[in-house]
């Protein structure tokens, strides 16, 4: 997954709480959300029964999927609650379990891509997640919470504005990249890093490094885009102006 949603603004600007995203009274044909009080526009069931941990989670990730490539912003946002719900809901059900957390925290910062009015709490939420979801299995998703909580350091603002710190993010991505080496998507944050930190040498080569790599096969419908992005990245490394 692409992560697009960590800006600077993403922590600057937003006063829109989480908590507003709620599910609806339960009863026939209501299949909507409620959101801070007014309905949204109907959408398919909002999540599964509230028993069914997988069922949960492959409805969180469904939905960021649709948050993250859906054209249409509305769309997106729409999804974005739906797999904060579904996320929130395995959270409660299995609150031991990774998989709910991380879940969460992704939606969460893609809510926060579409809307940034919510940019302040996301932060504050996606930061609490992403470290429970470390606490508990560090290598989900090929370092999956490591990988985002890293991004989400390295691409907000220092205290007291938020909470950014490029070498704790640095560290993380090493991490990652120490944990699952033959993982792509690692080395293009952890050359980030490297490059934030003032060690663009070494940021060139772990890019030139991370390129070679074949995508693994779950993740094919990556490999284009990752191609592309290391590409993107040695050209600004190498034609700096």
């Amino acid at each position: 997954m692409k992560a697009p949603w960590f800006f600077v603004a993403l922590a600057l600007c937003g006063c829109k709480s989480l908590s507003s995203i709620r599910c609806p009274e339960t009863r026939p044909g209501n299949r909507g959300y409620i959101v801070g009080g007014p309905r949204v526009s109907p959408v398919e069931p909002v999540v599964p029964a509230p028993k069914d941990f997988d069922a949960l989670i492959r409805a969180a990730q469904a939905a960021a999927a649709t948050a993250e490539n859906d054209p249409q912003p509305a769309k997106r946002i729409e999804a974005a609650k739906r797999g904060i719900l579904a996320a929130h809901q395995a959270r409660e059900l299995q609150p031991e379990r990774v998989e709910g957390h991380y879940w969460y925290a992704l939606n969460v910062g893609l809510l926060a891509d579409a809307d940034r009015a919510y940019g302040l709490n996301a932060v504050t939420e996606m930061e609490a997640a992403l470290k429970r979801a470390a606490e508990l299995d560090e290598r989900y998703d090929y370092a999956g919470p490591l990988r985002v909580l890293g991004i989400l350091l390295l691409r907000t603002p220092a205290p007291p504005v938020s909470i950014g710190s490029p070498r704790k993010g640095l560290r993380l991505l090493q991490r990652a990249v120490e944990l699952f080496p033959d993982y792509p998507e690692n080395y293009l944050y952890l050359g980030e890093a490297l490059r934030e930190t003032g060690r663009t040498g070494e940021a060139k080569s772990v890019w030139q490094k991370g390129r070679a790599l074949p995508a693994p096969a779950d993740r094919q419908a990556e490999a284009t885009r990752w191609q592309q992005e290391f590409d993107r990245l040695l050209k600004s490394v190498s034609n700096p102006c």
